[in-house]
């Protein structure tokens, strides 16, 4: 068939009106003819009419329509097009329920079988669904049919950037008194749609190419990196697009420029946080790992020969340093938008500083629009670690005071008592510890903490970092929370409280293991409060050089031990089942190697007058005493021992070490 013969051509205006060519369209529009429709939409008068309802039909035919889409973009009324794309975007972040339950059973994007919103046009095809209906494959021949039918549908994240591309090509088209209005409904509808989509990195990179068109670069242009993550600017290698029809000539309102650069950096604050959430826990590395290469930065003598450590495996894997390039690449977007850290801060610390509501009205100013308090949380653990990681000096940034920290972690984690303190997002773990660690570098925190007013925020602290480091699912997580917790309590100035910590922990603490390293909290005061001191104070030194200085810490005194005895050897006699005794073997065990400990020391013996604690304890422990209350613990649930439970079963390495270290300190105590 001639092209004069087709009825694309046949029909073209003024041979019909618009909508009726527009219907033409619809029942004829295939793969074939896309060529065809690439020509006719050169015709800026005809694609300034139909541009805004062909947007939806060429969809479906991506790739082959993306130059279509972008003619309808440079063409089409800006006005019109940039409110039929939003649509389609709010389409692709609400799906159906039956897509939904469609997806989960098969694990498909969920576009086969999608029937449109209520009131939709029953002879639209909907977002994601190809040209297929039987008026379709009427007017075409049945082999062209059949490849109809069989076609596969373009995924989700396929349409989402191409409609992403059009945005970037529209909203400069539109001139306006207000343009923020056009602007602010399309990042409201991009926001949804990025979030059910956000795990595919097309879709991120999508996004920042987005944001990027709008920010421009003003920066030096960075050296090739390893990631084949890049931002392109597809914008710019288009031909010169149309003017708006509807312009009016106004000019811009006087709020409108800082009005649309504070959309956009709110936008990106949030791009951050739904980005950040959605990193998967793969192989005990949550998100970004920021915590833990900050602790192997700063204490590299504590990494274990042989053993890949965390930045290392950001540097070797591929997908983990495509997680580094990304969050790179939203720190400076930060620098071409204009977002200075200092307003990241003031949002993080300050949020009633700017309005944060559910109001559906438009910003009228800069000053309504909220940043993302995760988002910026993100984006400032980012450029600390650029500096410290990644020796950026561009992006240094001084870390938060130690109040306004402390009073972050009631604000994101809520009540430190509640039963699911640490299973927040590991994101949101790993940045609160790593700026954790960051704040308290130095030897200020002894200074903020010998303040009285005080004493209520740094139990608190510790609470929540204590829970997290018993209840979060990650290992290495898990490890950085001990050793922050462990800082902080070592760094109160007042022995008293950090005894008083100690013991409500071994008293009232649910977590076993939380209690273990309980202990290890007392063995490291204990060690510490009992070493000599080297100081340059005048003072007669010792045989070996040193300068012994007097210690008056609790921790070098009987009541140290006295006072925590019964809640550090406690007898298994109560416990009834094997499950129950398995759980609490790692704090045995832990109690088992402090007193193994005080029994060899001799000095720490006769100080802290061990003897004199345990028949405290034996008192508690009739039978035996408590190693001997131990062993009958041993032998109930051990291999000999018989359990309704699991029937007799062995516990293993655990049972044997604790078998071990019980017979070490029956033999230290003879």
């Amino acid at each position: 068939m001639s092209n004069n013969d087709n009825p694309l051509i046949k029909a073209l205006p003024p041979a019909v009106d618009y909508l009726s060519y527009l219907t033409i369209l619809e029942y004829n529009l295939t793969l074939e003819q896309l060529p065809l429709l690439h020509d006719i939409l050169q015709d800026t008068t005809l694609t300034a009419n139909i541009g805004w309802d062909l947007v939806h039909l060429l969809l479906p035919l991506l790739p082959q329509s993306q130059q279509c889409l972008h003619h309808v973009a440079r063409l089409g009324n800006p006005r019109e097009v940039v409110l039929k794309v939003t649509e389609l975007l709010e389409a692709i972040g609400t799906p159906d329920e039956e897509t939904n339950e469609q997806e989960a059973e098969d694990g498909l994007d969920g576009t086969d079988g999608y029937e449109g919103p209520e009131g939709s046009r029953p002879d639209n095809p909907p977002l994601g669904t190809a040209v297929t209906s039987e008026k379709n494959v009427s007017t075409a021949d049945p082999t062209q049919a059949k490849d109809l039918t069989s076609r596969e549908v373009p995924s989700k994240v396929s349409q989402f950037s191409a409609l992403l591309d059009m945005l970037a090509i529209l909203h400069p088209r539109i001139k306006t008194r207000y343009p923020s209005r056009f602007l602010s409904t399309s990042l409201q509808a991009i926001l949804p749609a990025y979030a059910t989509l956000v795990r595919d990195t097309q879709a991120t990179e999508a996004v920042l190419s987005f944001i990027n068109t709008f920010a421009g670069t003003k920066r030096p242009r960075l050296p090739p990196r390893k990631s084949s993550t890049h931002i392109p600017t597809k914008a710019a290698q288009l031909p010169p697009a149309a003017s708006d029809p509807e312009a009016t000539g106004e000019s811009l309102a006087p709020e409108e420029t800082a009005l649309n650069e504070r959309l956009l950096q709110s936008f990106l604050t949030f791009v951050a946080e739904g980005y950040m959430s959605s990193l998967p826990f793969n192989n005990d590395t949550p998100a970004l790992s920021w915590s833990a290469r900050l602790l192997e930065h700063l204490h590299p003598e504590k990494d274990i020969p042989g053993r890949r450590t965390s930045c290392t495996a950001f540097e070797e894997d591929e997908a983990l340093h495509r997680r580094d390039s990304t969050i790179g690449q939203m720190l400076a977007l930060t620098r071409d938008l204009n977002l200075a850290l200092e307003d990241l801060r003031c949002s993080l610390f300050e949020p009633d500083t700017v309005a944060n509501d559910d109001s559906t009205d438009l910003p009228a100013s800069a000053s309504e629009v909220p940043l993302s308090r995760p988002g910026c949380l993100y984006l400032l653990c980012a450029s600390c670690a650029s500096a410290v990681l990644f020796r950026a000096p561009s992006t240094q940034l001084q870390g938060p005071s130690k109040s306004t920290f402390f009073s972050l972690l009631g604000d994101f984690f809520g009540d430190p008592s509640s039963s699911t303190l640490g299973n927040e997002s590991l994101s949101l773990i790993d940045s609160i510890l790593f700026l954790g660690h960051y704040t308290i570098q130095g030897d200020d925190l002894r200074s903020f903490l010998e303040r009285p007013e005080n004493d209520s925020v740094f139990t608190k602290t510790l609470q929540y970092f204590s829970i997290i480091s018993a209840n979060t699912p990650s290992a290495a997580l898990r490890y950085v929370a001990h050793l922050l917790t462990s800082k902080i309590l070592h760094a109160h100035p007042n022995d008293q409280l950090r005894l008083s910590f100690i013991k409500d922990t071994l008293q009232h603490c649910p977590y076993e293991n939380l209690k273990g390293s309980a202990v290890g909290w007392l063995k490291d005061e204990i060690l510490a409060a009992n070493t000599p001191k080297i100081s340059n104070a005048a003072s007669q030194p010792s045989k070996d050089g040193n300068i012994e200085q007097p210690n008056s810490s609790i921790f070098a005194t009987p009541t140290c031990i006295a006072t925590l005895a019964p809640h550090l050897f406690i007898s298994p006699n109560s416990i009834t089942t094997k499950g129950e005794f398995k759980a609490h073997e790692g704090f045995f065990l832990a109690a088992l190697n402090l007193y193994y400990l005080l029994l060899c020391n001799e000095g720490l013996k006769g100080k802290l007058d061990v003897r004199g604690a345990m028949r405290q304890v034996e008192e508690l422990n009739v039978d035996g005493g408590w190693l001997g209350s131990m062993e009958k613990g041993l032998r109930r649930f051990g291999d000999g021992g018989v359990d309704e439970e699991d029937g007799g079963t062995g516990n293993g390495k655990q049972m044997n070490l604790l078998e071990g270290m019980i017979a070490l300190c029956k033999e230290k105590e003879r």
